[in-house]
């Protein structure tokens, strides 16, 4: 017959110090500010459906969109800012973003039905 010694310990966990409310607003900027894949999550959410091939699909598409576009950015930084007209994109930024929105919006509706 085998028995076994249990050994009871009691751990104590230290009440968490409370944080101002400078510190508490700064690290949820700051994770807002520094995840780029905040903003997708409710297409993660609505692609629950799909299953883990649906996850898989967006998460490579996130992940092939993010490195381009990081490699865009960079390049144009490099090749400087400067040179490149953006006057007509700057006066027409929130136009061509409401348009963008509505495009996926118009896309949603159509791969839905």
């Amino acid at each position: 017959m085998i028995t076994a010694m249990h050994r009871t310990t009691s751990i104590h966990i230290a009440e968490p110090r409370p944080v101002s409310d400078r510190i508490a607003i700064t690290s949820l900027l700051a994770l807002l500010t520094f995840s780029p894949c905040e903003s997708f999550i409710p297409f993660y959410v609505y692609g629950i459906r799909y299953g883990w091939m649906g996850f898989a699909l967006l998460t490579s598409i996130l992940s092939v969109a993010t490195v381009a576009g990081m490699v865009v950015f960079t390049w144009l930084t490099l090749a400087g800012m400067r040179r490149i007209n953006l006057g007509l994109l700057e006066k027409y930024e929130l136009g061509l973003m409401g348009v963008l929105l509505c495009a996926v919006g118009v896309l949603i509706i159509l791969f839905e039905t």
